[in-house]
């Protein structure tokens, strides 16, 4: 009587899907990696982010300046007074109280002196010309405000009184690749989903340490952004893995939501000069 089963003690019935799948994670690792650096030459949400929160702290700068508060040059490295910033859309605990949740989302976009913004733009341009080829712009942008969101919604909760800046996305910005390295280590080329963990990790670290030792750096902002870039890149389609981008119309969504929630900020702090 014939074995039914083949030397490897598989069933010969088995083995047109398992060639099936090896075939399709052998065009995944020989794509994703070509496709994640061809994605990376062209970064241009993360300009545009970069230009928004030069943008919103230059129009600071440029109120104080038109106050008499400081010269031109003033105006873009001074630190914000806080009653500007609040006014501006910071993260200001009694103003959420109030039902102001707008502050939220607002507040990622606000930096408190040039060497804040210089710091936070800085490390968007290295993460996020990473992030945005490894999901696409759509997702990118989401992951940026939802991290953001995620951030100043920790800080508040922990009793933050007032708290501003992009640093809570830039945290969900290292957590996302890292997160993404270890779930798709089999579809990636070999050594680098490693190689994010090791380049990121560090990072993240240090920056939580950094932050436990100074006194005014919020670290419950840096956490939630990072728990929920983390989170999120669980779930999260993408676009550099074939067979794994998920739903076509997913990231026009996230991105619309996403713009919704920056434009009812925006209407927020509208209401604050009006």
């Amino acid at each position: 009587m014939a074995d039914p089963l083949s030397p490897d003690g598989a069933p010969p019935r088995d083995r047109p899907v398992d060639d099936r799948d090896a075939r399709l994670q052998r065009l995944q690792r020989a794509t994703s990696g070509p496709l994640l650096f061809e994605g990376m030459r062209r970064p241009w949400l993360t300009i545009a982010l970069v230009v928004v929160l030069v943008a919103v702290h230059v129009a600071l700068g440029l109120r104080m300046w038109s106050n008499d508060r400081v010269d031109l040059l003033g105006s873009l490295v001074v630190a914000r007074p806080d009653r500007l910033l609040v006014r501006a859309g910071g993260q200001f605990g009694p103003g959420i109280g109030r039902g102001e949740a707008w502050r939220l989302v607002s507040a990622v976009f606000l930096h408190g002196s040039g060497l804040h913004l210089l710091l936070n733009a800085t490390a968007l341009l290295g993460l996020g010309r990473l992030v945005e080829s490894l999901y696409g712009r759509g997702r990118y942008l989401f992951l940026f405000v939802a991290c953001g969101v995620g951030g100043a919604l920790l800080s508040y909760l922990g009793g933050t009184r007032l708290s501003i800046g992009a640093s809570g996305a830039i945290f969900g910005l290292m957590g996302a690749p890292i997160v993404f390295g270890w779930r798709h280590r089999a579809q990636l080329p070999e050594g680098l989903g490693d190689d994010l963990r090791r380049a990121l990790l560090p990072w993240v670290v240090l920056n939580l340490a950094i932050g436990f030792i100074v006194p005014f750096i919020d670290n419950l902002a840096h956490v939630g952004g990072l728990v929920t870039g983390c989170l999120l890149a669980l779930v999260l389609g993408n676009r550099v893995v074939p067979g794994l981008e998920g739903r076509r119309w997913v990231p026009a969504v996230l991105a619309a939501l996403a713009v919704a929630a920056v434009a009812w900020a925006a209407v927020g702090v509208a209401g604050e000069w009006l």
